[in-house]
């Protein structure tokens, strides 16, 4: 079995544990503030995909969310439950986020949507997919034909959005970075911004975005290191250069 079907099944796996949990956690705890929260279900969803990969990859290094950190020139980086808070509340916009990297440079990132049994792929020089359909954004060059997100970040979200609001067709909140950039790769937003992203969450669809020849900036104008906590800009490339002059708060 290789890597990239070792995470897919994985990724199959824990999305049908959690759907059995969806909407009814018991057990939340607070971590560095009151809207960073982990579940039990965090927890052993991250612990089903560490113990796999390890028991087929045992010398691989694992980079997740939930406080393991293993450096290794081949490296895993996980986040169980991207959109954890949707979760909790029952929304439906929670992926797990899973990223493979060799010497510090993106192979493959797979996030999957269980509830909308979304499965995005994207592999190194070989394009993104999603459920087995090739993904190529059409550029746009017109802002007010735009849709596009933003992650939720204090003095910036609300401020960008005052800006933006009146030069794009709509603004949606997600709540999960992960879905939100791949919706960037499937052509479903034209643009999503984190301003403080980890590399959890964003790992994955790094490569799914650039993939499907989206455009990944930085607030600083560019490429930014998804291995390295940071702000990212995902783009449809026909406007990602207006969309950073809007970040310029």
């Amino acid at each position: 079995m290789t890597k990239l079907d070792l995470t897919i099944k994985i990724s199959r796996k824990v999305g049908y544990y959690l759907m059995q949990h969806w909407g009814d956690t018991k057990e939340v705890k607070q971590k560095s503030s009151f809207s960073d929260l982990v579940t039990q279900h965090d927890k052993i969803a991250q612990k089903i995909i560490i113990d796999s990969i390890k028991n087929h990859f045992p010398n691989d290094g694992i980079l997740a969310e939930e406080g393991v950190f293993e450096n290794a020139e081949n490296l895993w980086v996980i986040d169980p439950i991207d959109g954890t808070i949707n979760y909790i509340h029952g929304l439906p916009n929670f992926a797990i986020s899973i990223a493979y990297f060799e010497q510090k440079k993106p192979v493959f990132g797979v996030v999957y949507s269980p509830v909308l049994n979304e499965m995005f792929v994207g592999i190194k020089n070989q394009g993104s997919y999603l459920n087995g359909e090739k993904l190529r954004i059409k550029s746009k060059t017109k802002l007010e034909e735009t849709v596009g997100s933003v992650g939720f970040s204090n003095n910036f979200t609300g401020l960008f959005i005052s800006k933006i609001e009146n030069k794009v067709r709509r603004i949606r909140i997600l709540g999960s970075a992960a879905i939100s950039a791949c919706y960037v790769g499937a052509g479903k937003f034209d643009f999503f911004i984190s301003k403080n992203a980890n590399p959890w969450d964003i790992a994955a669809a790094f490569l799914i975005v650039k993939e499907a020849e989206g455009k990944i900036l930085n607030l600083s104008g560019n490429e930014p290191n998804p291995l390295e906590k940071g702000s990212f800009i995902f783009a449809n490339p026909g406007i990602s250069n207006k969309i950073l002059e809007f970040t310029m708060i």
